[in-house]
């Protein structure tokens, strides 16, 4: 049995996501699941370094719309299909968004 080592929730979604790595290379890619504390993001074969910082553009729902909201990361785990990412700095308005997608969906799913 796996043990779960997040303090929050961790919610499987889809969610369009852009990584901003070494300030020069940016990709599209898909989230598979998120928590407040970080995502993991799938990014194809191509795969990433886990040194250095890292920007990601991620779509959440927001005031009945979707936008993007810029998260500063750090790579904590490597997989084939993706990478693992802790959150490092979060602006007030990407956490209330986050905060809110989370917990609306935890709620549905114990219902």
């Amino acid at each position: 049995m796996k043990i779960e080592r997040r303090d929050t929730p961790r919610i499987p979604i889809a969610l369009e996501a852009i990584l901003n790595y070494n300030n020069q290379n940016c990709r599209q890619s898909i989230t598979r699941d998120i928590s407040l504390d970080g995502v993991f993001v799938e990014t194809g074969p191509k795969r990433l370094s886990k040194k250095g910082p890292m920007e990601l553009a991620i779509k959440l729902p927001t005031n009945g719309r979707n936008k993007f909201h810029k998260f500063h990361a750090q790579v904590i785990r490597l997989a084939g299909n993706g990478a693992g990412f802790i959150f490092d700095k979060v602006d007030t308005d990407a956490y209330a968004a986050l905060l809110d997608l989370v917990f609306s969906r935890q709620r549905r799913g114990s219902l």
